[in-house]
């Protein structure tokens, strides 16, 4: 027995007689196409062909779940709705009809679910009320509470019938396609008779009915007009399930498109989106509907409730004029794009990356340099074992920039990071409010690897450290073992007074220790000019302008070559290479 909470419907088919009305002995098995879990309970409903023999009416009676209702699972804690149930009829030991369908609850009714079974086409519909006597309406017609046979009414759910297709495997893609095309002689029968409703009034009702499977069009189709729109719907369904189940298989109905021709001229353009107002939009919509939440809290950030709809959550597609008032540039050239949207935190649609079909700057469609753009998202490229790359890329003769500006276009970079022509060294630019280039001041020259403060040209910047710690705020490392260089400092020709090191105090209104470019050594107290200075007076001689000063120490060690000058309790004394001390001047 199916557990109590389980909605089922009572199916009803035949009598099945002969042609002098005699009842047709046989049975109808009867298959679900995919294994369940009823959650509540955890009873497993396993498929299995289940015989159901026919009364001596010739009726069969049996009763099935609806194949929409929530509270299944697929065994993993996934809820699992959509698969189908496969009726085979077998008349005096020889099967006469196969018929694959889904059971919605919207065909629930008193009377439950009568189908009409025949040989390539069947129909389901909710049976009328009190007509389980009556004899089969028409094929392609459904019975509906309240009427005694047939309705007037077309099909509640038509689902042609596959011919030996055996119940565990399900649809192929032959019968699928076939199935397609079933759609497709629908929707050119509904286009026709809308066309001949247009022309000459109202047409008379034709009998719904199951067109030839496998059938070709040789024509243009048509649904629908202007004045009446139409739909067509491609049907799939979950009952081949995963790749994980038993028995999987496909059940996704599909469009196909062959494609031969190369692009030339308009050839080979397999859709078209004709845009009929220069504010419409000719968008490819992703809705996402399933019955239950995946997440306790719910799928949907922004909704309380789980939507009953289906819901939008990706646009693509391109338009051109912007909707509420086309008449100002500055809106339309927030549009004229091919462009990307997905829903923001409150559910509405944002473009999130866009390709300009306009000229940004009038507005117009056209352009010689399209703009690509992001909005409100961040742009990732991922990293993984093949070491992937984002790359500018060109040949050597043309710089390649990567821009920071304040607003779309070319004209108003601040920032330009760029590599320049042939050497391609990298070069960091500043530009006034403007866009007028001011200098580059840092360039790193791709041959020596060197880093230059202020480029080629120079800057009127310099390098300013700040540092906030007990490190070094700069440091050179010489990693050579012998004849290591450190910080050169390079003076114009014949500037010997160039200053190569400088410091101060802050507070200080003058520098305190300053080194020109001919080694002069300059001292002052940060207030006053600089008043003590040590200098190359000539060849081999150090001079001074004022004197020196050397504080009293204890006799030094002997020097192997020269002497040592020094002062001892205030007296001035010389120590040779001999040892010998030498008072110079008393204290």
């Amino acid at each position: 027995m199916l557990p109590n909470q389980i909605r089922t419907t009572t199916v009803t088919l035949g009598p099945f007689v002969d042609d002098v009305g005699a009842p047709w002995p046989g049975r109808v098995t009867v298959t679900s196409s995919t294994p369940r879990v009823w959650a509540a309970t955890g009873a497993v409903v396993a498929p299995r062909a289940a015989p159901v023999p026919l009364d001596d009416d010739g009726r069969a009676t049996l009763r099935l779940p609806f194949t929409d209702q929530p509270g299944f699972t697929d065994g993993a804690g996934r809820a699992l709705t959509g698969w189908t149930y496969t009726l085979a009829l077998t008349l005096d030991g020889q099967e006469y009809a196969r018929h694959t369908f889904a059971l919605p609850s919207r065909l629930a009714s008193s009377d439950g679910v009568h189908v009409d079974l025949l040989p390539g086409a069947a129909t389901v519909g909710a049976r009328g009320a009190g007509s389980p006597g009556a004899a089969p309406g028409p094929t392609g017609r459904a019975r509906r509470a309240g009427a005694d046979g047939p309705s007037a009414g077309t099909a509640l759910a038509l689902v042609p019938a596959v011919p030996d297709v055996p119940p565990a495997r399900g649809v192929s893609r032959r019968d699928a396609f076939r199935a397609g095309m079933v759609a497709l002689g629908a929707g050119a029968a509904i286009s026709a008779s809308a066309s001949a409703s247009a022309a000459h009034g109202p047409a008379p009702a034709r009998p719904a009915g199951v067109l030839p499977l496998a059938q070709t069009i040789n024509d243009d189709l048509v649904i629908g007009s202007t004045a009446t729109p139409r739909t067509l719907t491609v049907k799939s369904s979950g009952a081949g399930g995963t790749e994980s189940g038993p028995s999987y298989y496909d059940s996704t109905g599909r469009i196909v498109l062959e494609a031969y021709q190369p692009h030339f001229r308009w050839y080979g353009e397999s859709i078209r989106v004709q845009l009929k107002d220069p504010r419409a939009k000719g968008m490819l919509t992703y809705q996402a509907h399933w019955p239950q939440p995946h997440y306790p809290d719910g799928d949907f950030t922004g909704r309380p409730t789980h939507p009953s709809f289906p819901v939008t959550i990706a646009w693509i597609g391109a338009h051109f004029l912007d909707n509420d008032d086309p008449s100002l540039l500055r809106n339309n050239l927030k549009h004229g794009h091919l462009n990307f949207e997905v829903p923001d935190s409150r559910g509405d649609l944002q473009t999130r990356l866009e390709i300009k079909i306009i000229d940004t700057t009038t507005g117009k469609i056209g352009t010689d340099r399209s703009a690509v753009r992001t909005n409100m998202a961040d742009f990732e490229v991922g990293v993984g074992t093949q070491h992937e790359q984002m790359r500018i890329v060109g040949n050597d003769t043309r710089p390649k920039d990567l821009a920071f500006s304040l607003q779309h276009g070319p004209t108003q970079p601040r920032w330009v990071l760029r590599t320049t022509p042939q050497g391609a060294n990298f070069q960091f630019l500043r530009y006034l409010s403007d866009a007028r280039l001011v200098d580059a001041p840092l360039q790193l020259d791709r041959e020596s690897g060197r880093v230059t403060v202020g480029g080629d040209d120079g800057t009127a910047a310099g390098l300013l450290v700040r540092r906030n710690g007990a490190a070094p705020a700069v440091m050179v490392e010489t990693l050579a073992a012998r004849g290591g260089q450190g910080v050169l400092v390079r003076s114009a020709a014949g500037d010997l007074q160039a200053t190569a090191v400088q410091t101060d105090v802050v507070g200080d209104t003058q520098r305190r220790f300053v080194v020109t470019a001919d080694g002069t050594h300059q001292w002052g107290d940060g207030a006053a000019a600089r008043d003590t200075q040590l200098y190359r007076r000539s060849p081999n001689q150090v001079g001074t302008d004022g004197g020196v000063f050397l504080r009293s120490s204890g006799t030094p060690a002997t020097a192997s070559t020269g002497g040592v000058l020094f002062v001892q309790d205030g007296a001035l004394r010389y120590r040779g290479s001999r040892g010998t001390v030498t008072t110079i001047a008393p204290a």
